[in-house]
């Protein structure tokens, strides 16, 4: 081979060489979009709750293979799921809105929501500094009020559970995924279903049993007994979060 063409192939493949290493690291650094699932670690933590309420149960929980149908899913459960139809969704804690958005996880469009809490907020002292609550199977019409930087009140009432996608053909169900992040910096991107999703490089899954247990951590290691919201409680020294369900006295 010519020395000319041989220094114009020595610098074609060193500059094929860069953009592969430069898209390997973008791959690296951004997973593809909706690939929530494999991030999900089992806890083993299993809800009780209190004798003196009556709490709609979680219906599926965290890391979980079944659905509330009782079917399989196609892939580890990234939330948990809870409610019944028409019951209101509570704010688990003090938190800041973040987002509203039409979402479609291929059950169809719906709306979602995303809040979240501050670690002091939570009365949190070490840890990481912001917590996530996204709240999907939302009737859209229900939260689209809610503009990005609105403080909600622990208990505060966010909507309805309704089904997802707003199909009467799927069992009603709020589903309820938490994160834990470094910061507060936020990118969206378009997930395989054509629809928004929320980003944040430095957030991990972690099971909602995980925040419900901080205040009163289980004696076991697994046993999370479930702290309804009470209307009228101080709320100062709590740690982590309340249930999103509502509870009556029995």
């Amino acid at each position: 081979m010519p020395l000319f063409r041989r220094a114009i192939f020595n610098v074609m493949a060193s500059w094929l060489a860069l953009l592969a290493m430069t898209a390997s690291a973008a791959s690296d650094d951004e997973p593809a979009a909706t690939d929530r699932a494999s991030a999900v670690t089992p806890s083993g933590l299993v809800p009780v709750y209190p004798a003196e309420y009556d709490c709609s149960p979680i219906t599926s929980g965290y890391a979980s293979w079944i659905d509330v149908d009782g079917t399989r899913r196609d892939e580890i459960h990234t939330g948990v799921d809870a409610g019944r139809l028409g019951e209101w969704v509570l704010a688990p804690g003090p938190g800041t809105v973040r987002a509203v958005w039409k979402a479609n996880w291929k059950w169809g469009i719906e709306g979602a929501l995303l809040i979240r809490h501050d670690r002091r907020d939570l009365n949190l002292s070490d840890g990481p500094e912001v917590y996530y609550s996204e709240f999907d199977h939302l009737d859209f019409d229900e939260i689209k009020h809610f503009k990005d930087g609105d403080k909600v009140k622990r208990g505060e009432r966010l909507a309805r559970v309704t089904r997802p996608g707003e199909n009467e053909s799927y069992l009603p169900e709020v589903h309820w995924e938490v994160w834990k992040a470094d910061h507060d910096n936020l990118t969206w991107r378009t997930n395989v279903y054509g629809a928004p999703e929320w980003w944040n490089e430095s957030a991990e899954l972690i099971d909602p049993l995980s925040m419900l247990a901080l205040n009163n951590p289980p004696a076991d290691g697994k046993s999370v007994v479930i702290s309804p919201f009470i209307k009228g409680k101080d709320y100062s020294g709590f740690r982590g979060f309340t249930y999103i369900i509502p509870c009556k006295r029995k």
